[in-house]
Parts: C-alpha cells; sequence; structure tokens
C-alpha cells in the first residue's frame, strides 16, 4: 500500500510487480534468495464486509494451507509460514516479529519447533520498543537461512543481540560500540 501512496506501480497494469491479492491465500510458486520483511502486526486476520442489512461485519480469516506447519487466524504465524515457503533452497531472510510471536503457546510454538527444525534460525535481534510500532511494543527481527531437507535440525546454535539494555535515542546518531552476543545453544 505504500508503495502505491507514493505512486510507484500501478494496481491496473498487467506489468506491474506489485500484487494487490492476499499473499497469504495460496502458494504462488514464486522462490526468492532473500525475503526482507515486517509483516503486519495484530494477531488476527480478519476481512470486513457489507452484509445484507448494510451494516459492516468483520469474520476472522484462517489459512488452511498444506505447506504450514499450522492452521491459526494469527498473520504474523502465517506469514512466518509464507516466507519460509517463499525462500529458495539457500534463501536468506530477516524478518520483524513482535515479541508474542516468538513466545506464545499453541500454533506458535508449533511454528517455532518447525521453524528450528527446518531452517537455520542463527540470530535473534531484540529492538527497544517503540522503534517500529507504538510505544511499549516489543519487536525483534528474526535472521534466517533456508536449508534443504535433512534427517536433523539444522539449528545449532541461536544468537541473540539485545539492544533493548541501556539504549537511549536521541536526535544526535552514535554507533555501538562494544557491545557483545549472548550464546545460546
Amino acid at each position: 500500500m505504500n508503495l502505491f501512496l507514493h505512486n510507484i506501480g500501478d494496481i491496473d497494469s498487467e506489468h506491474t510487480l506489485i500484487s494487490a491479492n492476499d499473499s497469504l491465500v495460496a502458494d504462488d510458486g514464486k522462490r526468492y534468495d532473500y525475503v526482507l520483511t515486517n509483516p503486519p502486526f495484530g494477531k488476527k486476520s480478519s476481512m470486513t464486509f457489507t452484509n445484507e442489512e448494510g451494516e459492516q461485519e468483520k469474520e476472522e480469516l484462517t489459512y488452511n494451507r498444506q505447506d504450514f506447519w499450522a492452521t491459526t487466524s494469527n498473520k504474523q504465524l502465517n506469514f512466518v509460514q509464507h516466507i519460509k515457503t517463499m525462500l529458495n533452497t539457500t534463501g536468506k531472510a530477516a524478518v520483524v516479529l513482535p515479541d508474542n510471536v516468538l513466545f506464545e503457546g499453541g500454533a506458535g510454538e508449533t511454528v517455532r519447533k518447525k521453524l528450528l527444525d527446518a531452517v537455520d534460525l542463527h540470530t535473534i535481534l531484540r529492538l527497544p520498543t517503540g522503534i517500529f510500532y507504538a510505544q511499549g511494543v516489543k519487536a525483534n527481527v528474526i535472521f534466517f537461512d533456508a536449508q534443504p531437507a535433512a534427517k536433523n535440525p539444522w539449528k545449532k546454535e541461536i544468537w541473540f543481540y539485545d539492544y533493548r539494555t541501556n539504549i537511549y535515542h536521541t536526535l544526535k546518531k552514535s554507533t555501538i560500540k562494544g557491545r557483545r552476543p549472548e550464546r545460546i545453544y
């Protein structure tokens, strides 16, 4: 939407590189070497429509795809699964996600475990609150590399970089010096 608002792309052209479709509905078969994305925050997917009485109603959307590990209405979990599908066998991804996606149970736990088995999730960057969204929303960037199918999980260790501790934001630009990541096995 941001591209269209800035006159980049044409929704009516048959040669546009921008699709106005719901990318979570189905796998279009295209594969990419790199996916860098900030999926929409918000747990529930829904569609708004006008009923017969002319009133607006919302209907919860649950995506049921064979390439997904879990069926859920949680947008962020669906995007993580979709991104994994979109990557070439040696593709790389960086995805901005809120904290709740990394630590919730149910479908979140299933997606997290399958992600650890199917890709090399090598880095989690913990961002200060308010970097991407409203104050109080904690976000992370997860970095992972697709790998060919294997008998054993690809994940050996995950590097955590915590940018939340002792960081104060001002208009003055400064570099991060002397910070060492924690190693988790």
